[in-house]
């Protein structure tokens, strides 16, 4: 029993940062170089201080300097960027190739780490935000792969920031060079010894040879889904996009849905939402990115939805080119928050009446402190608007549009209020417009064979769902 109980303990173990980087320096196997800008030199301390870092570090170094920088790693459009660190990375690990490839080539496994980060300072107050990434061989003479991620550090103090920058960086160079085979163990450890709310890494890209098999949309699925972020962002080519880099500066139209699978009516939604939210003189001369957003509630709900359902509904968003975001945010209030960190544009979401009446119901925020006023406060910050397709009240089944919704008493007030301060907005449309059968029933009769559910589904994603059996597409029945 004494001996069960003591595996069980070791098993469970999480391994300090400085036991991390005393069993990388004396493996003998890993042999690279770190380079860091911004928050200190905080992960190759880490090496340094276990001891034995001569076995692993062939050279660390910083270059804060602008001018020096750039004399290094060459002029990147921002210092702190994907750009930057793609610089640091490659010239760091070329280096090491030229220098020492022919010396220890058969006996090492080279890396490249770099960060390039923006910590908080008597001139940035706020967040401090940055790149991390490791370039690195799996064996001796192997081409490399390469994680790289974007962290947002939460604490309140420049020590801290730089104190867990210095831990997240030591915990992805150990699972980097420990679990390459199984990305989704990189992600669970990411956060090894981390105080939840310290930091968020809100992107991680997989790339190289050992990961030409990883699917980085389900990346963004598993980020979520480990409380890594609270959204994750990705492009209909599949590559992860970090959030502010993509709506920096930007108007933000989103449309949130099942998409089980796109239906004619979301594009219509859309379409309908995105002339109305371009015509509006806050968004003149302003890019709008446009993105379709699943929650994790929609994704869990059917408890058959898993990452095979997931990502049919991500394909035939990419067959139409659409932004998919994924988040673990429910309430609007908490999106529009995350949105409005990220860009100094407008934010419009499109919804239905059917949502505008769930939104205005009372008993909805009963978990905040100021109710549904508080609820709204938070919801409509600068810029922030509803753009509502008219449908049928729930309540009593009449057809209505944003503005003339039946609300009951109190909420009536703060509704009409709204709607005269241009908070919600109407989208034009009648009866015909709405669509002939519900989502729900499109995707029984995918997977029945009944006919005619294409003509409520893009062609595009018609003829994908068809030819690669998606939704367990049957063929229809004559």
């Amino acid at each position: 029993m004494g001996q069960s109980g003591q595996s069980v303990s070791k098993l469970s173990h999480i391994l300090t940062p400085d036991e991390k980087a005393r069993e990388i320096n004396f493996s003998g196997r890993h042999y690279g170089t770190i380079a860091e800008i911004g928050a200190g030199q905080e992960v190759a301390r880490w090496f340094f201080q276990a001891g034995g870092a001569a076995g692993t570090v062939a050279k660390s170094m910083s270059a804060y300097d602008m001018t020096f920088s750039n004399a290094i790693y060459g002029t990147a459009h921002r210092f702190v960027s994907r750009e930057r660190l793609k610089e640091m990375l490659e010239h760091e690990y070329e280096l090491l190739l030229e220098r020492l490839g022919q010396e220890r080539g058969n006996r090492s496994s080279f890396f490249a780490f770099a960060d390039t980060v923006a910590a908080r300072s008597h001139k940035f107050p706020g967040d401090g935000k940055g790149w991390m990434g490791v370039l690195f061989q799996t064996a001796p003479n192997t081409a490399p792969a390469k994680i790289v991620l974007h962290v947002r550090l939460l604490d309140d103090t420049n020590a801290e920031q730089m104190e867990v920058l210095g831990i997240l960086g030591v915990n992805l160079i150990y699972a980097a060079f420990k679990h390459w085979r199984s990305p989704e163990q990189i992600l669970t450890h990411l956060m090894d010894g981390i105080r939840p709310g310290r930091l968020e890494v809100d992107m991680v890209d997989f790339s190289g040879p050992p990961f030409e098999r990883v699917d980085n949309r389900l990346v963004s699925l598993k980020m979520v889904h480990h409380q890594l972020t609270p959204v994750a962002l990705f492009a209909a080519t599949g590559q992860n996009m970090e959030a502010e880099d993509c709506f920096y500066g930007k108007s933000i139209l989103l449309l949130r849905g099942h998409y089980r699978p796109i239906t004619n009516f979301h594009l219509r939604m859309m379409s309908k939402a995105s002339a109305v939210f371009r015509s509006d003189p806050a968004n003149k001369g302003k890019e709008i990115v446009e993105v379709c957003e699943i929650t994790m509630r929609n994704l869990v709900r059917n408890r058959k939805a898993g990452v095979e359902d997931f990502l049919d509904r991500v394909d035939c968003l990419g067959e139409l080119k659409r932004n998919v975001m994924v988040t673990n945010v429910f309430r609007f209030h908490r999106l529009a928050q995350y949105l409005t960190q990220r860009t100094k544009g407008s934010v419009g979401f499109v919804i239905g009446v059917p949502l505008l009446s769930k939104m205005l119901e009372e008993q909805f925020y009963s978990d905040l402190p100021g109710g549904i006023l508080e609820a709204m406060g938070r919801l409509f910050l600068p810029g922030v608007k509803l753009l509502v397709h008219p449908g049928y009240d729930p309540a009593d089944g009449k057809f209505v549009t944003g503005h003339t919704l039946r609300v009951p008493e109190p909420i009536r007030e703060i509704h009409e209020f709204l709607v005269r301060r241009g908070k919600i907005v109407d989208l034009s449309g009648t009866e015909k417009d709405l669509p002939a059968c519900a989502s729900s029933e499109i995707l029984r009769n995918i997977r029945s064979g009944k006919s005619g559910w294409q003509e409520n589904v893009p062609a595009p994603v018609a003829k994908l769902i068809q030819r690669r059996r998606l939704f367990g597409y049957k063929a229809g029945k004559r």
